[in-house]
């Protein structure tokens, strides 16, 4: 069983809040994706934004940006805010980062882009709640679930059981079944949701997919 989390990837200040308003309305927790156009070639809006509307939902930050440290201290002020994801691939020192969120209180979140090994970050597996695995391009949302992302479920479950996993991109409902089976805990969509001819059926039908019995 894997629970839908709505993602949002904008640098529109109003699409912004229409999004978050909707998925407050059926989910409880909440995706934000925060790129610093360095990271990846894509902007969004910034902790500015994030800060000026207050949710009454969960919100976890995907930071995809070269210094999470830039952004961590503010994000941790927020009490809606509940978890923050940085990059591995970051500029920065993962250890200090990592303690820097724990230090607020705040659930802490390591992503991998899909051509980093996941061996590589199994150091950090002891010190975070969260895994993500992107399967696609950072930044970038409508894009095809990466092939191999089943077989980086299998090695992170069977390095670390007890890490909840994260998926991000490609998610759809021809996938999330499959995705919960092989490990996931938490399925991030943005398309299969946003761009369907009604946001609430669609999310409703990703749900009770991703929750199905095997």
């Amino acid at each position: 069983m894997a629970v839908i989390v709505p993602g949002i990837l904008t640098n529109d200040e109003e699409d912004y809040i229409k999004r978050l308003r909707l998925a407050e309305h059926i989910a409880s927790l909440i995706q934000i994706d925060v790129v610093d156009g360095k990271f990846a070639k894509s902007n969004t809006v910034g902790v500015d934004v994030i800060s000026k509307y207050s949710s009454s939902k969960s919100l976890e930050i995907q930071l995809m940006v070269i210094t999470p440290s830039d952004y961590i201290a503010q994000l941790a002020r927020l009490p809606y805010v509940s978890r923050i994801i940085f990059p591995y691939e970051c500029e920065e020192d993962i250890g200090e980062n990592i303690y820097s969120v724990k230090k607020h209180k705040k659930q802490i979140g390591l992503s991998l882009n899909p051509d980093t090994p996941v061996e590589l970050a199994s150091n950090f597996f002891d010190d975070i709640d969260l895994l993500l695995l992107m399967t696609g391009r950072p930044g970038f949302s409508g894009q095809k679930l990466g092939e191999d992302t089943y077989e980086r479920l299998h090695q992170v479950k069977f390095l670390s059981p007890g890490l909840a996993l994260e998926v991000d991109i490609g998610v759809n409902e021809g996938n999330v079944a499959k995705l919960a089976r092989a490990g996931a805990d938490f399925l991030v969509t943005s398309s299969a949701i946003y761009d369907a001819t009604d946001f609430y059926v669609a999310y409703e039908k990703l749900a009770k997919l991703a929750s199905a019995k095997a």
